[in-house]
């Protein structure tokens, strides 16, 4: 059995992994809150909290976390 330099199969192995890497789609990049885009900023600028939108969604059979409800709102509030 020939000796393996590890570091070269390593190095071998991340360049395939770069190679096999596709560019994410346009689809991929969408959050699936903004299907629900005109409502959560409606409800936003009626004084709605993060709480109470994560609440909404998740009557409307979407589970997500109240940190990503605000992330989404603070990059697609108008306002800034």
């Amino acid at each position: 059995m020939e000796h393996l330099n590890v570091e070269a199969v390593a190095a071998r192995l991340k360049a395939q992994s770069k190679e096999r890497r596709k560019p994410r789609t346009y689809a991929q990049q969408r959050s699936v809150l903004d299907e629900h885009k005109y409502y959560l900023l409606g409800l936003d600028n009626l004084g709605c909290n993060g709480t109470q939108l994560q609440t909404w969604l998740a009557e409307q059979g979407i589970t997500v976390a109240r940190s990503t409800v605000n992330r989404w709102l603070h990059q697609n509030r108008q306002d800034g």
